[in-house]
């Protein structure tokens, strides 16, 4: 059946003001043309309620004619089939006035294929050509046929069947009547048994063709097809909707792959475009023959409408422990296609199922359709359980959704679920659609504020946490403040973020030894500066029995391994003596430089790695007024916004420089990680004599 029958423009265009020209025409009567009655054409149009003569069956062939088309054929004992709309008649599948029971409401109830109408009717003013308007409202393609000759058809008829397309409005042009102006119409329908399925007052014509004028007839026409495109409002308006949010769905799923339900939101909203392109051409250009329409609409793309939301609200309350419910409405999904797939398989021509399975089969369909339907219910009830504003948020437009989904079950019970508001046609999907889309939008933005807050309330919390350990690390780090007059030191610590992976301690003996700890944990941020805390607390204590480099490695190394979190430390330790010897050992750092000179050293793997790993001591003499520089690999691996790397040529150019002057430098170029610089300066073997000589007696 078709979409909408805006008989009401016919009722208003027979009425003597409606389409009238000059003053001087004639206008006929809107009533009803009998058979064989008069009927007097001016500048309107007529319409031709009855009676119809109607027989089911199809008509014997005589050299290829029809012979129930035939002039004279004595169809006397035909029944009698009235299309004079009655009063306050509405559609029920569309809502529109003005409807006509199909021909299994009128004493053919099982009757599907072929079945013939025809009418006799005298013109008494023939002077332009006569051109048939054809009803908008149709079960399902027809031939016409004039005092004989072929006239159109809507559908494709051939030997090997017959082509069916959603009906629309058609105006054919007849030919002349006989001298004495009779017109003898035969109109040949064919209907498809799944058409008898979808309505239970299906065949035939649901509204009266109509007689008039070619000009007058044209200007009908083109008010019904502005009628049909009203009609469509909704649904274009609806996709039009989805088609704009579809990609901000897919947007956010792209942005979070854990949040699965956007990509089933996206799925939901991204089906409803390619129903309306199916539906726009199979309705409107009648470009897709109804029985493939309704396979790929009913069959491969409505069955999803439902359980595409289930999965959608299933995500959306956090229902994933009940993972029944998915594999419940799929199974459902999958039987609720076959069974729609028997039926609608009828309207191309193919039975998949005898046809007296047909209404069990139909009725499969509307018990697997309750039942996805009760599964939404019970997300919607886990859900209100778990967020009672989003869940009575999201019950009007479910509901609406699933009362739209028994469309076609209501329409078989005369309920339409159509609605007409200033002649623009919304259906209840429809409304549920738009809604669901402004729900789903209100509720997101509410969980994206609410987001947005406690990520605020945990980013101050977190920021709290990084100052406290920065400070700590601060006082950690901090070594106590040297007083030699051998050895001058100089400490600059700039971590890259808030807390840093660099460690470093210089500690005295009360002899006038120094000694330098420098390192470097890998990685950055809270997990790197705990590891620091451990090992600086570890060189104190270790420092408090032996200065000795080796033994100090072997230690760190020792509290690292199986400790570490997957994490290593470069360490480099260094004991200088008043005399100015210097004793180090390096665990995979970098060498100091020595007045502007990298220093040979023999290295070692990183701390944390290896258990008991070899440790070389490699000795020295300072001489006065030498400067050792210690840094980490921050000032080495400072990169530009050009991507060039500081390196170590412009490292060592800048190693005798004062250790602010050096992280300055690297700073300045481009931190990118910890930069740690420790500068020491001897002062000479004469200063550390009188220094540290015994007090002579008196």
């Amino acid at each position: 059946m078709n979409k909408v029958g805006p008989l009401l423009l016919v009722l208003l265009s027979l009425s003597p003001g409606a389409l009238s020209q000059p003053a001087t025409a004639t206008i006929a009567s809107a009533a009803a043309a009998p058979a064989g009655a008069v009927i007097t054409l001016g500048n309107s149009v007529a319409a031709l309620t009855g009676s119809w003569k109607f027989s089911p069956g199809d008509s014997p062939l005589v050299n290829g004619a029809p012979v129930w088309a035939q002039p004279g054929f004595d169809d006397s004992k035909w029944a009698v089939m009235d299309l004079t709309p009655k009063a306050g008649s509405i559609d029920p599948a569309y809502g529109t006035p003005g409807f006509v029971p199909g021909w299994t409401m009128q004493g053919f109830p099982n009757l599907d294929g072929y079945g013939w109408y025809r009418l006799r009717l005298r013109v008494s003013d023939p002077g332009q050509p006569l051109w048939l308007k054809m009803p908008n409202d149709v079960d399902d393609a027809y031939q016409i046929y004039a005092n004989g000759q072929y006239v159109g058809e809507f559908g494709k008829f051939s030997p090997s069947g017959v082509t069916v397309y959603s009906a629309r409005t058609f105006s054919f042009p007849l030919s002349s009547p006989a001298p004495n102006g009779e017109i003898e119409l035969a109109v040949r329908f064919y209907m498809t048994s799944g058409t008898r399925f979808q309505s239970p007052d299906a065949g035939g014509m649901h509204q009266p063709p109509a007689l008039g004028l070619a000009s007058t007839v044209r200007l009908l026409q083109a008010a019904e097809d502005d009628a049909n495109l009203h009609y469509y409002f909704g649904v274009i308006l609806q996709s039009i909707l989805y088609f704009v949010v579809a990609p901000l769905a897919l947007w956010a799923w792209m942005k979070d792959r854990q949040e699965r339900g956007y990509l089933w939101l996206f799925s939901g909203l991204a089906i409803a475009p390619v129903r309306t392109a199916v539906l726009l051409l199979g309705n409107l250009a009648s470009k897709m023959p109804l029985g493939m329409q309704g396979i790929l609409q009913a069959v491969f793309l409505d069955p999803f409408v439902l359980p595409l939301w289930i999965m959608f609200w299933w995500h959306w309350f956090g229902l994933r422990r009940h993972r029944w419910i998915p594999r419940v409405a799929w199974a459902l999904t999958a039987a609720n296609m076959l069974a729609v797939l028997a039926v609608r398989s009828a309207t191309a021509g193919v039975e998949v199922v005898p046809r007296s399975w047909l209404p069990w089969f139909n009725s499969a369909s509307a018990i697997l359709l309750g039942a996805l339907g009760i599964l939404l219910i019970v997300i919607l009830i886990a859900g209100f359980r778990r967020d009672r504003t989003e869940a009575l948020a999201a019950a009007v437009p479910i509901l609406l959704l699933e009362v739209a989904s028994f469309t076609t079950y209501l329409l078989r019970a005369g309920i339409s679920t159509e609605f007409y508001p200033f002649g623009i046609g919304i259906s209840t999907q429809a409304i549920a659609s738009i809604l669901m889309v402004m729900v789903i939008g209100v509720l997101a933005l509410r969980r994206f504020v609410r987001t947005q807050v406690h990520e605020s309330l945990a980013r101050q919390a977190i920021r709290k946490d990084l100052e406290q350990a920065q400070q700590l690390q601060q006082r950690v780090l901090v070594p106590e403040a040297v007083t030699s007059a051998v050895f001058r030191v100089e400490v600059e610590y700039r971590p890259a973020q808030t807390v840093g992976g660099d460690f470093f301690q210089t500690l005295t003996k009360p002899g006038g030894s120094l000694l330098v700890v420098i390192g470097d944990v890998s990685g950055k941020g809270i997990s790197a500066a705990m590891l620091v805390a451990v090992l600086v607390g570890a060189i104190r204590t270790r420092a408090d029995e032996s200065f000795d480099p080796a033994s100090m490695l072997t230690m760190l190394n020792h509290r690292l391994i199986g400790r570490s979190g997957g994490h290593f430390a470069t360490c480099l330790v260094a004991e200088l003596s008043p005399d100015g010897q210097i004793r180090i050992a390096n665990a995979g750092h970098l060498p100091p430089y020595l007045n502007g000179k990298e220093m040979e050293l023999e290295g070692s793997l990183p701390l944390g790695l290896v258990e008991g790993s070899e440790l070389s001591v490699q000795a020295f003499m300072l001489q006065p007024g030498d400067r050792l520089t210690f840094m980490t690999d921050g000032v080495v691996e400072a990169t530009n916004e050009a991507k060039e790397l500081f390196g170590f040529e412009r490292t060592r150019e800048i190693s005798k420089q004062h250790a602010a002057a050096i992280a300055d430098e690297a700073q300045s170029f481009g931190q990118e990680d910890d930069i740690t610089v420790v500068s020491v300066s001897f002062a000479g073997v004469g200063l550390a004599v009188q220094a540290y000589a015994p007090s002579a007696p008196f």
